[in-house]
Order: C-alpha cells, then sequence, then structure tokens
C-alpha cells in the first residue's frame, strides 16, 4: 500500500459514530470503507483492496457481529499514532475490537479477525 491508500474499514457501527469517523478520515486524508455483514466471510487483505487477495463474493451466513470492529489498513507508525490521538481529541467513542492490517491477519476472513479480537478482548477485560 502507497502512502495515500490510508484505509479504514469499519464493521457494525451506527450512523451517528460513522458520521463523525467519516469526518476524522477525511481531514487525514484516509478512505472511510464500510464493511456490511454479508462480506464478513472475505479475506480482511480482499476487503482493504491488496491485489493479491480476490472478493469471493459469497455472502457470509454466520452470526453477526455483536461488536464494532475497525482494521486500519497502510498507516505508518508515526500516522497510526497521530489518527488514534485524533480520534480521541474528537471525542469519538472508542472501538474495542480495533487491529492493524498485518502480513498475519490479511488472510483472515473479516469474522475470524472478529472471533481473535473479541477473544483477545475477553481476555484482557473480563
Amino acid at each position: 500500500m502507497q502512502n495515500s491508500d490510508k484505509k479504514l474499514l469499519i464493521f457494525n457501527m451506527d450512523e451517528s459514530k460513522i458520521a463523525l469517523i467519516r469526518t476524522l478520515c477525511g481531514n487525514l486524508n484516509v478512505r472511510l470503507v464500510r464493511i456490511y455483514s454479508p462480506q464478513y466471510g472475505e479475506s480482511v487483505g480482499a476487503l482493504a483492496g491488496i491485489p493479491i487477495f480476490r472478493m469471493t463474493n459469497e455472502p457470509y451466513r454466520g452470526e453477526d457481529f455483536a461488536q464494532e470492529m475497525m482494521v486500519m489498513c497502510g498507516f505508518k507508525p508515526d500516522e497510526l499514532d497521530g489518527f488514534l490521538k485524533a480520534y480521541r481529541e474528537m471525542g469519538i467513542p472508542p472501538v474495542w475490537l480495533k487491529a492493524t492490517l498485518t502480513p498475519h491477519n490479511m488472510a483472515w476472513s473479516a469474522a475470524q479477525l472478529y472471533d481473535e479480537l473479541a477473544k483477545e478482548h475477553r481476555q484482557l477485560h473480563g
């Protein structure tokens, strides 16, 4: 991903929060990509537009996500820090399940990433 290819994938989020995040993304030149439940079976890499990953277009038939999830793609470490700082400064309510796109997780389906993040969150926060 090139510098201008910063993307924020959002899952299971209400419209008022999306509006705030859309403003933040516009200010920071980040493309906001809303992911809908039929897409939860797709690889995170495909959803992020990584060329080596292809969309299957098979509708996801599992359970809907109980919580919001956010995946940050193409951010350099300092850009990520700046994004998260600006997010907090805007007073946007936190998203507990969040990740950066990595070589390790880009082949996972969105549902697999969600399950992993939810498990980690439960272990850390009870």
